[in-house]
């Protein structure tokens, strides 16, 4: 896979996250705006019609207030950017998903929490509870690939000193996922500051290995 087609792939599964936030989260605007502005950069990456129609249901959002509407319209720009992934790739649904969708969106849910964390820091009137529950499915998300890669259900063809540090980044990644989680219990503002810390090294993480993950493949 070519590094502009993973990190596609990266951020059209960060829609998922954004609607949760919206909901679970209610952060103000500027969140919207900052993730959306980040999330359009697909038509950069990948610059076809397909592209364009896939982030305007997501700006529209941003002159909308009645937050009932983003599901619809987070909804088609998630079909219609997986659609261009889809043709790009050329590959079974099956495939798409196992191989390349699940380790890829772990990234995603990473991302998305050290996004929230940062958030925090500006707007300490959010929801812990949300990025408290993204940070648990990315570590249980972490623990599921593990096996995964293991049985060789993903990354048969990857010689075994490579899979086993594969294997280890993605441990890595599951506990820092894990403590990023534990730290948001604490009741205190250096709670989320340690929380969103540890985001960026599981980010880290999770890029070595679901990259060397695909790469390697």
């Amino acid at each position: 896979m070519e590094l502009n087609l993973f990190v596609y792939v990266l951020l059209i599964f960060c829609i998922p996250y954004l609607l949760y936030s919206n909901f679970r989260i209610q952060p103000r605007k500027g969140f919207s705006i900052l993730f959306i502005s980040v999330i359009s950069s697909v038509a950069i990456l990948k610059f076809t019609i397909l592209s364009i129609f896939g982030i305007v249901p997501l700006i529209l959002s941003l002159f909308i207030d009645n937050k009932k509407y983003y599901t619809y319209l987070y909804g088609t720009s998630f079909i219609i950017l997986n659609y261009q992934l889809l043709i790009e790739l050329d590959v079974s649904l099956f495939n798409l998903i196992l191989s390349n969708i699940f380790p890829i969106s772990l990234i995603s849910g990473v991302f998305s929490s050290m996004m929230i964390g940062h958030w925090f820091l500006v707007d300490p009137t959010i929801s812990k509870q949300g990025m408290k529950k993204i940070a648990l499915f990315s570590t249980l998300q972490s623990l599921i690939i593990i096996p995964l890669v293991f049985f060789e259900f993903i990354g048969e063809d990857i010689e075994i000193l490579y899979k086993n540090v594969v294997l280890f980044l993605y441990f890595s990644t599951s506990i820092l996922s894990f403590a990023s989680f534990k730290s948001l219990g604490e009741k205190s503002y250096t709670g989320v500051m340690a929380s969103t810390g540890l985001s960026y090294l599981s980010l880290i993480v999770s890029l070595g290995a679901s990259g060397g993950l695909l790469l390697l493949s």
